[in-house]
């Protein structure tokens, strides 16, 4: 959807919905939402309300005016029985977040099923990358480093994550634009995991600084493990494939945030 920088969309609200009706608007691409797992737990309504109802909003005005739209799901599968992760696997969310994003799923199919609606989902694995907030892991960690201090500390440095940059994920969500036709599911991950403690010693080297690592033991509730999106049905499907390496997307976060 092609939306002047100058003009905002709250998609709860239906009023908001129809001024874009007198637009020319080829495809919608849906990423508006909450996110950030730990405040899933605390405000769960709000992030049932934005993922799910924001979602049948977006729905119901590309079926008004008959044109495709691209969800952008995320990570909905839970402690994974086995990696890497297809898009045929068991789901599974684990916490409000993903419960949400999974029910937004679910419309998604439904109407497209019911209505002939042309809709993929990508669901993104850990997306990090340019203005991302310091809540985050990977910024999170790269402000540590730089600051003054000389210890970097993490709640928990085991688990380990399936992180993709934020200008892979652009194209990928540029492809859907191009090719949507029908339902369709994608993973957008690296195809490959790093532990907590494996992106700070990454971080360390690109930053040449060598800090003391603090872990505080504390487990996420839910935690998962391991996660690896197996990336071979939109590889084979749309010739997509990651270009950034975490390495290459690590520095360009440090060079950023200098």
């Amino acid at each position: 959807m092609e939306v002047p920088s100058s003009e905002e969309l709250n998609v709860l609200k239906q009023n908001d919905w129809e001024q874009w009706k007198r637009k020319e608007i080829r495809h919608v691409v849906h990423l508006a939402g909450k996110t950030f797992v730990p405040d899933s737990w605390v405000n769960p309504e709000d992030f049932f309300q934005a993922n799910v109802m924001g979602t049948l909003q977006a729905i119901r005005f590309c079926r008004e005016i008959r044109i495709g739209m691209t969800y952008v799901s995320a990570y909905v599968y839970g402690q994974p029985k086995y990696i890497p992760i297809s898009e045929t696997t068991e789901v599974r969310p684990n916490n409000p977040y993903a419960k949400s994003k999974y029910m937004a799923e679910e419309l998604c199919e439904l109407f497209s099923g019911d209505f002939g609606m042309d809709i993929t989902v990508l669901r993104l694995f850990n997306v990090y990358g340019s203005g991302q907030k310091d809540n985050f892991l990977i910024p999170c960690i790269v402000k540590q480093a730089l600051n003054e201090e000389d210890v970097i500390t993490v709640q928990d440095e085991e688990p380990k994550r399936d992180f993709i940059h934020v200008d892979d994920v652009c194209r990928a969500i540029e492809l859907s634009i191009q090719n949507t036709d029908g339902f369709h599911v994608f993973n957008v991950g690296s195809g490959m995991s790093y532990s907590v403690r494996e992106v700070i010693d990454k971080v360390l080297e690109v930053t040449h600084t060598d800090k003391r690592i603090c872990s505080n033991k504390n487990i996420r509730k839910n935690e998962l493990d391991d996660v690896v999106a197996d990336i071979g049905k939109i590889e084979r499907e749309w010739g997509w494939k990651p270009q950034i390496t975490l390495e290459t997307g690590i520095h360009q976060c440090v060079e950023e945030m200098k």
